[in-house]
């Protein structure tokens, strides 16, 4: 998470880091799949609302240094507990504080823009610490249906419930209780009816506005986009897709 949000913000991630931990390693891939099925590979790279470093550690695989950047600090302490890695640095900050003069061959965030209260100004943020040559690989939550841009308190605890039977065989039955109450657990629903999300036409035409010529893939509850920095990336910079 990134952004201003003190920790009795319903948006903080603060009250709940070790049991968000847990919940996102119970969903493997949910932080990075779409990432890694680009195969990104480079130089330096920054993970963007890094939490407990899920991203930022298979990140450390393809990349000569990452840098994950989060607001919550129980969340890097878990990071640095349990995702420690020689070339990954963590660290407790406001993303829109972030200087780097180095820049990155790879910017990626998922799920986290939506929590920033000017998300126009996080996008810009973010172009300008892309090398030239780079890529921006930005993953946000989206929401067509329905008044406002919060689904309701439903959306998921239904399907929680609906799923459980399957996940109870995936995961055994003590990881899927526990995923069955961390959903309907007050801080997190309280937390996901706090997030205020774009509409799929929002989502593109004001990355589009920052991002021109961006991709976008659709993931269903999210859409994704990728950008390439224009200009030459120097011999041994810039992101090789493979």
């Amino acid at each position: 998470m990134t952004g201003k949000t003190p920790a009795d913000d319903p948006r903080s991630f603060d009250r709940f880091a070790r049991d968000y931990d847990r919940f996102v390693g119970l969903l493997p891939g949910r932080n990075t799949s779409w990432l890694l099925g680009l195969d990104p590979r480079g130089g330096r790279a920054l993970d963007a609302g890094c939490g407990s470093g899920h991203a930022a550690r298979a990140l450390a695989d393809r990349f000569d240094e990452v840098v994950g950047v989060d607001l919550s600090r129980p969340l890097i302490a878990l990071a640095e507990t349990t995702r420690a890695h020689p070339r990954v640095r963590y660290l407790a900050r406001d993303l829109l504080d972030l200087t780097d003069p180095e820049g990155f061959d790879l910017v990626y965030s998922h799920t986290t823009l939506h929590h920033l209260d000017d998300y126009r100004a996080a996008l810009q943020h973010l172009r300008s610490l892309v090398r030239p040559g780079g890529t921006v690989a930005l993953v946000d939550n989206v929401h067509d249906r329905g008044p406002g841009r919060t689904p309701p308190r439903r959306a998921y605890t239904w399907p929680a419930r609906w799923n459980f039977p399957r996940e109870l065989l995936r995961l055994g039955p003590r990881d899927a209780w526990f995923q069955l109450r961390f959903w309907h657990s007050r801080f997190w629903l309280d937390h996901l009816l706090a997030d205020r999300y774009l509409t799929r036409a929002e989502f593109r035409a004001l990355h589009t506005s920052v991002f021109p010529g961006a991709r976008f893939d659709d993931l269903g509850f999210a859409l994704a986009m990728t950008w390439t920095a224009p200009g030459g990336a120097a011999p041994g910079r810039g992101v090789t897709y493979r």
